[in-house]
């Protein structure tokens, strides 16, 4: 009698959630991270790497929210700006409906100094930081108004900072094998000759680290 092959189970990498990540920044072992070298990117995924973070396509790190790590006294990357087009120009969509939300609506910021050392790490939410978000949603409204209106228009897109000097979009990109930017286009119109991002300002980042 001859038995069916059982197959081995199948390994499925889950992700932390936010509370485990902060016991693990509780103990964390800072001198297994390297300097920073000239790929600023390097350390933020060395980072996350170690504290057991999988890198992957999915919009947020983690189950319930997001990890960002920063260098003081520099902008913080959110999201890139073409992958939230559809909703601010087809679907007008309010902050609390937005990727740049889905980012931010539960994130553990960890800043670091120049030189690469560990400062703090402080995880804001709606519940611990009501005014935050809503001064979130004031900027994201105001930017997106003039993304809408520059690309009705037709014209191009510049660096737009939010009237609370919290989210901000500007460039961010690399060239690509060509050697040229790719430009930053939806439906056929042209935004910008390259790609762009929302960012929250250096100052954010230094109100976190004190």
């Amino acid at each position: 009698m001859f038995l069916p092959a059982i197959s081995p189970p199948i390994l499925i990498d889950m992700k932390l959630t936010t509370e485990q990540v902060e016991n693990k920044l509780n103990n964390f072992d800072w001198s297994q991270l390297s300097k920073p070298g000239i790929n600023k990117g390097d350390r933020g995924q060395d980072f996350e790497t170690a504290l057991g973070i999988k890198n992957g396509s999915d919009l947020t790190d983690l189950i319930d929210g997001e990890l960002k790590s920063f260098t003081i006294g520099q902008t913080i990357a959110v999201t890139q700006l073409q992958h939230c087009l559809s909703q601010i120009i087809d679907e007008s969509a309010e902050f609390e409906e937005s990727k740049v939300y889905a980012k931010l609506k539960q994130t553990i910021y960890a800043g670091f100094d120049r030189d690469g050392n560990f400062l703090n790490s402080k995880t804001i939410n709606e519940a611990n930081s009501p005014k935050h978000y809503q001064e979130l949603a004031e900027d994201y409204g105001y930017i997106s108004a003039q993304i809408k209106a520059a690309y009705v228009t037709g014209t191009e897109v510049h660096t737009i900072t939010g009237p609370n000097k919290l989210l901000q979009i500007r460039t961010k990109a690399s060239k690509n094998s060509k050697g040229n930017y790719t430009p930053l286009c939806y439906n056929g119109v042209q935004l910008k000759n390259k790609s762009m991002a929302f960012y929250l300002l250096a100052d954010f980042g230094k109100s976190i680290a004190k």
